[in-house]
């Protein structure tokens, strides 16, 4: 940060962590091993969409850079006014790979103060999401178990922290474990 950005009050956001993102491709073996968790084949990631010349360029980058990968995608906007890029492949390995480059494409556009989180839902009796905060560099779970009264269930989550500490960066402060309702995956 500058010394006119001191002076004026602007604070440079956080730089976004991608290479954790990677440690999902091997820990789905484990959290199918020990939970039967199963990936559903879909991932997304959410932003911030800006309205600006250089970010419809950034989108249209990535439109392309998954239409190489053979990945089939969708971008999809919630009611909050984020943006979601879903893509879905056999392979959970390139799925990982395309959140990746998806995420790496907004941050060579200059976008990465953008990038909100990356969710990789799992299915077994529950559903379970596994989000990455980009912030943080970390994962946490979320399993909501009434998404109408917003109810989740702590000690399974806890559960998923205890088995996962090993294979996956997990975020220490439960305070920023933070629920994502009616994600549109």
């Amino acid at each position: 940060m500058g010394f006119l950005d001191a002076l004026l009050g602007r604070t440079k956001g956080i730089a976004p962590k991608v290479e954790s993102l990677f440690s999902m491709a091997t820990a789905y073996i484990t959290l199918s091993a020990q939970f039967s968790l199963q990936p559903t084949g879909k991932a997304g990631i959410c932003f911030k969409p800006v309205e600006s010349g250089g970010f419809s360029k950034c989108e249209k980058e990535i439109e392309e850079l998954l239409k190489i990968s053979e990945t089939t995608f969708e971008i999809k906007q919630d009611e909050f006014g984020y943006a979601w890029v879903i893509v879905s492949d056999a392979q959970f390995e390139n799925v990982v790979s395309d959140l990746h480059a998806v995420s790496s494409t907004l941050i060579d556009g200059g976008f990465g103060e953008q990038i909100l989180c990356a969710v990789f839902p799992f299915r077994n009796e529950k559903s379970i999401f596994w989000i990455y905060n980009y912030k943080r560099g970390d994962f946490y779970p979320f399993v909501p178990t009434d998404a109408k009264q917003h109810k989740r269930d702590y000690a399974y989550e806890f559960r998923l922290r205890s088995v996962m500490k090993s294979e996956l960066p997990i975020e220490q402060e439960l305070e920023r474990w933070y629920p994502l309702w009616d994600v549109p995956l």
